[in-house]
């Protein structure tokens, strides 16, 4: 797992394709409470970006399971609640390797 704060929108990959919250949230909790904690959650209406990367033969995911995970598992460590997220945008596209990329945003009020 990796992560960038980049001019204030946080740009994380994760090198795991699953669909499962729990996973996410375990994941990507403790990443952020080890590795990388000085993000604190904030405030405001955010813009969420997902790239489900995978290869030719990677079980199937619904784009929509797999971006409930990661706004859950992003819920308490970037902003307060998902319902800040008010433009999201998921894409799955053929790669190297199972996993997702994020960029999490706050949008101009």
């Amino acid at each position: 797992m990796q992560a960038a704060d980049v001019n204030g929108s946080l740009q994380l990959r994760v090198d795991a394709l699953t669909s499962q919250s729990k996973r996410f949230k375990s994941l990507i909790g403790s990443f952020f409470r080890t590795e990388f904690n000085r993000v604190r959650p904030k405030y405001g209406p955010y813009e969420v970006v997902i790239e489900i990367e995978r290869t030719a033969d990677s079980p199937v995911h619904d784009v929509d399971n797999v971006a409930k995970a990661i706004l859950d598992s992003l819920t308490g460590v970037v902003f307060h609640d998902d319902s800040q997220v008010e433009r999201l945008h998921v894409e799955k596209v053929l790669g190297d390797r199972p996993r997702v990329k994020v960029r999490a945003r706050p949008l101009a009020q």
